[in-house]
């Protein structure tokens, strides 16, 4: 395992010049549970804040990143501790994750019996990041297992002969979910209303989509032989089909699908790639987005909206 040696890196490395702020990481190395740098990913400067000011010192509470699905919550974190080279644990819950399947389990391996860290349990160990998904879709009662680990309590391995694991001085507890732990309003299946002394252990942080500017940036990095005003279309677009799945926006139509920077990042891709081919933009938007719709009458609305944004250039019928 690469070892770990504690560096200061210029708030630069983020692409914020002239700031002469620190931030503490790694030395560069080949630790497997580094996340791998995007080049492309472009930081927001509050969230950025948020994130680094929490890994730097953490107060003793968790952070909880709340937003829509794919604003870019994970990658946020995965793209500061890549620059950074900090160690990350990701692990994805859903409704039948149970505190256990964090902590670990005892496995078969060669006819011997050996015990298997959770993730909770090696970020803890090693001082790594843990990124918990989608939690407000577990049971409340699973999660309040996790209030000693909030307040720096050890962890005790009651299957292990009550081993005891302290927390590493460089161990964080980060969470996504679509929701603030308030429970479902109809848009996300599976959310759960959680527990309020749960959620009085994290400092919270709201993260939207990216601005119109940023997002027309970040495809001009991924996909830069696009011209500039295609690349604003698709960005009209995306917050237009956003706004709508969000029901902030007077129409008969509702969808079940919504358009997230990763949609807007491989519908790019998409065209790119086939670009000089008949109706690209149409052809990579359906198997991009719209191939996920939930029947006729969603498809059909999105493309009259892509129809006016980019006129003849787009029609699946020309």
């Amino acid at each position: 395992m690469a070892k770990l040696i504690e560096k200061t890196y210029p708030l630069e490395i983020f692409g914020f010049k002239g700031t002469g702020i620190g931030v503490k990481g790694f030395e560069p190395c080949n630790h497997p549970n580094v996340p791998m740098l995007k080049k492309e990913y472009v930081f927001r400067r509050e969230t950025l804040r948020d994130v680094v000011n929490f890994i730097d010192c953490s107060f003793g509470d968790g952070l909880l990143i709340v937003g829509p699905t794919g604003c870019g919550k994970t990658s946020l974190v995965e793209q500061v501790c890549a620059r950074l080279h900090s160690p990350v644990q990701n692990y994805t819950c859903g409704g039948s994750t149970e505190f256990m399947d964090l902590v670990g389990q005892w496995t078969l391996q060669n006819g011997s019996t050996v015990w298997m860290d959770g993730v909770l349990t090696k970020a803890m160990r090693e001082g790594h990041i843990l990124i918990l998904n989608e939690i407000d879709l577990v049971d409340p009662a699973e999660l309040a297992n996790l209030n000693g680990v909030l307040e720096g309590s050890p962890l005790v391995l009651s299957q292990k002969n009550g081993e005891i694991v302290y927390p590493h001085e460089n161990f964080r507890l980060i969470a996504t979910s679509n929701s603030n732990g308030s429970g479902s309003d109809g848009m996300y299946a599976g959310v759960q209303r959680q527990n309020l002394a749960f959620l009085d252990r994290f400092i919270v942080i709201d993260v939207d989509y990216a601005d119109a500017d940023v997002e027309k940036d970040i495809l001009g990095k991924v996909a830069p032989s696009i011209p500039n005003t295609v690349r604003e279309r698709m960005v009209a677009l995306a917050n237009k089909v956003r706004t709508v799945f969000k029901g902030e926006e007077d129409t008969s139509v509702e969808l079940s699908v919504t358009f997230s920077t990763r949609t807007l990042i491989r519908w790019a891709i998409q065209i790119q790639r086939n670009i000089g081919a008949p109706c690209a933009l149409s052809y990579a938007l359906d198997r991009a987005l719209l191939n996920r719709c939930s029947n006729a009458e969603e498809k059909e609305a999105i493309n009259t909206w892509a129809i006016a944004l980019f006129g003849s250039s787009f029609d699946p019928e020309a």
